[in-house]
Parts: structure tokens; sequence; C-alpha cells
């Protein structure tokens, strides 16, 4: 048990409280404590940036942190800003057990906690980016409370926390100043795809409205469903989307209680208040790219962007750890470093969602449940790329039962000798049978109903990794009767493919691509070269291209990376969700074409 501390008087609804401890020092020394909070923390000293914390973990994986100050002789004031956000405004990739704010010190210095809920602050649901934190209205309150000062402050109310805080698994994300190009008076432009900590300071009086983007759209239509509008070549003068506000009366200075996404930010200003902001550029400190390769660059972009304490699917909208990104991700991350830190915590935390049953979520963490059996399977392939790379650091090992566990739940699924599992829910505890983003397939998941050849591919090649790097779990048999059955009900010979469906009426390439990827029949080979089939989305490219290139068909893979070089000229600096209408600006599963450019480290 720890003891952390809360605010004595809380509210049911969102509200950003701050803890405060004054203390003197008598001579410069240097004190070190430990610390987290639920949700997010923010620590100032003095009323000055220190860090933020905690690495984000899940419910049964929660992370304290650690840091260290130099105080000099005199007085000085720690404050420690904390989110708390009702579950519906809650960030998707937010969990939280019971908010509040744990610290630690083995220093005599620090005197008695007390608290005080920031006023003056009013939130709203994020548009279009509808996962991401919420918009904050800022009007009146106490300006001057990060510096400990003013405002009613009252004594903590302490509680006993059974939680188990881990060790940090990663360094801290960057911070390093950053300055935009200013395009007008209100408008900023980066030209890398930033993540950013952005803070203000404000002086006169009126409105300060503020608002981020990936690109400005040609034309004021969007789409609020699919969250689409015409992009073109990202030149357009449309943008949208809802601001945070600040009414302003006086100087002060405002620092987000998180960072944003994207190319532009928009500072619009009534009355005669003027702003000067700052901007420090965050994310893991993955190595930066010096070539001239502008494929690659926009590979490395699209990975810093989407790399922090998780992977991340994209940081301006989900901002979630899905197991089919962060495998592509961790991939990419191998071809690039040797620091490995980041993909052994996403095979961990994805771990971390093991239901009684033995299924995995398709995204951790989040605060809401997702299933997506392909995601699952896509989780053995991470277990056995990290495997490959580091067979004796202890992981894979302590991860193994939960593999066996997630084994044992799939061959419960088996059904006539095949992997069945219905279900077509988004977002619930039922299962998404999603296998790819394909536009005439009814929200990724394909035609023809839940008895798939591509899922049951997806285990065959699971499990053909599986009993490749030597995995303890007997499963020959399983892997010659699935094959067999898979032939058995979805080979068309005549044409010399497979089909999606047991009826044989769809037809698409990734039964082939996963074919081949298996070393089932050969005869895909002419199809995937003569045949019309429903195409591979910018995600599943990667099996594609992986699939052309074991059996020697570069024609094929060639044709498919130059799909990629096309969005050279669409005005990007990273790469998209998709090919075409698409989303997201950046997206992590695109950075994969790295494997096709550079030679894995």
């Amino acid at each position: 048990m720890s003891l952390w501390m809360r605010p004595p008087q809380q509210t049911e609804h969102s509200f950003i409280a701050v803890f405060r401890n004054r203390f003197t020092v008598q001579e410069t020394q240097n004190i070190t404590f430990e610390f987290s909070a639920d949700e997010k923390v923010q620590l100032f000293l003095d009323g000055k940036r220190l860090l933020e914390g905690p690495e984000r973990g899940c419910e049964n994986y929660w992370y304290k942190q650690y840091a260290s100050i130099c105080a000099v002789p005199g007085e000085h004031t720690l404050t420690a800003r904390v989110t708390v956000f009702s579950h519906e405004l809650r960030a998707y990739a937010q969990m939280s057990v019971e908010p509040g704010f744990y610290f630690r010190s083995d220093s005599p210095v620090f005197g008695p906690w007390d608290c005080q809920i920031e006023s003056g602050l009013t939130f709203e649901a994020p548009f279009p980016d509808w996962a991401s934190y919420p918009r904050v209205h800022v009007d009146g309150g106490n300006r001057d409370i990060l510096s400990g000062k003013n405002g009613s402050w009252l004594p903590v109310e302490y509680f006993e926390d059974a939680r188990i805080l881990h060790e940090p698994d990663l360094p801290l994300m960057r911070y390093e100043k950053t300055v935009p190009q200013k395009l007008s008076d209100t408008l900023f432009y980066f030209p890398t795809y930033s993540c950013v900590w952005a803070s203000y300071r404000f002086s006169g009086k009126g409105q300060v409205k503020i608002r981020w983007s990936e690109t400005p759209y040609l034309t004021g239509k969007f789409d609020n469903t699919l969250l689409k509008g015409e992009k073109g070549r990202r030149n357009g003068k449309f943008f949208l989307g809802k601001f945070d506000i600040f009414e302003v009366n006086g100087e002060y200075e405002w620092y987000d209680f998180w960072w944003k996404a994207g190319h532009y930010v928009e500072i619009e200003t009534s009355g005669d208040v003027k702003v000067v902001p700052s901007f420090f550029r965050t994310g893991y400190p993955l190595p930066e790219y010096s070539g001239n390769n502008k494929l690659v660059k926009m590979a490395y972009e699209t990975l810093h962007a989407c790399s922090m304490d998780t992977y991340l699917d994209c940081p301006f909208y989900e901002q979630l750890m899905y197991t089919s990104d962060s495998r592509l991700e961790a991939l990419s991350t191998y071809a690039i470093t040797d620091d490995h830190r980041l993909p052994a915590k996403a095979l961990k935390i994805m771990a971390m969602s093991q239901q009684p049953d033995g299924s995995l979520y398709s995204h951790h963490p989040a605060k809401e449940p997702q299933k997506i059996p392909e995601f699952s399977l896509i989780w053995f392939l991470m277990y056995c790329d990290y495997f490959r790379r580091h067979p004796d650091d202890g992981l894979c090992k302590e991860l193994e039962e939960k593999a066996i566990k997630l084994l044992d739940y799939f061959k419960r699924k088996m059904t006539g000798g095949l992997l069945y599992i219905p279900g077509n829910a988004v977002s619930s505890s039922e299962c998404w049978n999603f296998i790819d983003w394909c536009d005439s397939w009814d929200n990724g998941v394909p035609p023809g109903g839940s008895l798939t050849s591509m899922l049951n591919f997806f285990l065959l090649y699971a499990l053909q990794n599986l009993q490749e790097i030597g995995f303890p779990y007997e499963m020959e048999t399983w892997i010659k009767e699935l094959a067999e059955n898979i032939d058995r009900t979805f080979y068309v010979p005549e044409r010399g493919l497979y089909a999606i469906d047991p009826e044989k009426k769809f037809f698409s390439e990734h039964s082939q691509i996963l074919a081949l990827l298996t070393d089932s029949k050969k005869s895909v080979i002419n199809a995937l070269k003569n045949e019309k089939l429903t195409e591979c989305s910018i995600s599943f490219s990667y099996y594609y291209i992986a699939g052309c290139r074991k059996y020697g068909l570069h024609d094929l893979a060639d044709k498919r990376v130059a799909r990629f070089n096309e969005l050279l000229d669409c005005g990007l600096t990273t790469l998209p969700e998709e090919f075409h209408n698409t989303r997201s600006d950046c997206h992590a599963w695109s950075s994969h074409i790295l494997l096709q450019i550079l030679p894995e480290k």
C-alpha cells in the first residue's frame, strides 16, 4: 500500500487539481523524489516547468517517475498539477484507477502538502480529434496557481492505494524548443509534423482562441462521421475544429495540460490581447534521419510522431496503442535503432489486457474495451519478432504463460477445424472482425461472414512463427490440420486462389499474400498477377510486400512501394492512414515502408 493525496473537496465532474509544497533550504542542494499520479501530473518549481509524468501504463501496471531538483538557498514552492477527467471526457488512451497524487522523498526539507482546484476552467469534448483530451475554456480563476500563490489552499486528504508502482521502462520524452514559421498574424506552421507541449504568455484584455490542425482543407465540406474532408495537396484554406478559449484580463502564463499535434496552430485574438507562445517538441528520443531520401524522411517523421511513452496509432486522433500498428512501429524501430525499450513495453502492456478467457484487447491502455481477433494473432508475431532479437533478456519467458493462455483461447474457438469467432462490434466486449480498411468492405470487415480465410491464415502464420522460435506448446498437429482445412474450405482450384469465404464468392489480395507467407499453394502467384482482387490498404501492404519479396515477385512489390512514392506529391511530410481519401495525415502503420528501404539494424 502507498499513501496518495487528493483534494479534500472533489467534484464528480472533470477538474484540474494543483498540489503545493512550500519548503526552505539553507544551502544549495540536489533533492530527489519519486512521484505518480492518476491521471497525469505536471510538476513546477517556483512556477517553472520541471517535467510531466508518470509514464503511461494501465490499471494493473501503473508507473512511478523520478525527479531531481537543484534548490538554491531560500524559499521554494513545488506544485503538482493533476488532471482528473470524467469517463466521458477522459482521453481514450488514458486509464484511471482512483484519481490522486503520490509523492515520496527521503529529503527532510519538504513540509505539509495542501491543494487547490484550478478554478475558471470548463471543458468540452474535442472535435475532430474525438478521442484526445478535452478542449478548455479559461475564464477567471487563480492565474498564479502554478506558482503556489493566491486562492484558497486546503490541507490534502490522504488515502491508501493498493496499486504497485512500477519502475519506469522508458527514458523521459523529448522536451526541445521548436519555433514555427509565422504565415500570418494568426497562423503558424511547423515544417516538421510536430507533437508539442505549448505555453502562452497573455497580456492585455480580450479573448484568445487557439486551435491545432494537421492540415487545411480545400473546401468547408466535412464528413463529421468519417472525419474526412477534401485535402488535395494539403494547401487548402479551410480549417475546422474546436478551439481552446482564454478570456484575458491582465498578464499571466498558461501551460497546456497535454501536448498537441499537427503542422498548424491558429492563434486568434480580440481586444488588445498580446500572446507570446512557446513550443517544445516531445516524443520518444529516437534517432533523427540525416539522409536525403524524402520517403525515408517521411517514414522517420511518422514514426517519431507516433512514438511516445507508448506507441500511438496516430497523434492527432485516437493516440491509442493498437497491436497491429504497434507491430509495424516496432519493426520500424528495430530498423533504425538498437534501443528496443519501446517495443518491449508495447509487447508487455498489450499482454496486460488479457481477459479471463485468455483473449487480448486490440488496443491498450484504453478506457473502452475492444476485441479484434486478428490483432491478438498479430501479438504473437510481435512476440516472435522480439524473441528473435532478444532471446535471452527474459521478457518473452515472463510473457510465456500469457501466450499459452491466448493459444488456449484460440484453440477453444476452433469449429470444424477452423477458427471461427462471430461478431462485428467496433467498441464493446464483443469481437470486431476487422481485417483491413478496404473501400468495398463494411468498416474493415470482409464480406461473407465471420468465417474467413484471412483470420485462419493469420492463425496458421502465428503458429508457424511460434514453432520456428521453439515456443513450448504442442502445435505440430494443429498446424497440419489447420492448413488442410484452409485448403479444403477456401481454395478454388480452377482459379488457383483462395476465397475470403467458404461459399467462395469473394476474393482479395489478403488471402493470397497470407498463403505465400504461410508457404501454402504457390498457384496464388498467378492470381496475384492476373486476377482483379480487392487490394490491401496501406497498412496491410507490409504483408503484401513481404509475401511478394519472399517469392521473388519483385515487380509486384516494387509497384506497391511506388504507391508510397506517389504520396510524395501530396504535400505531406508524414505518411497517412490510407493511400487515398484519408482521415489522418500521420499514421503509425505507414512507417513500415522503412523496412523496404533501409537495411535492418
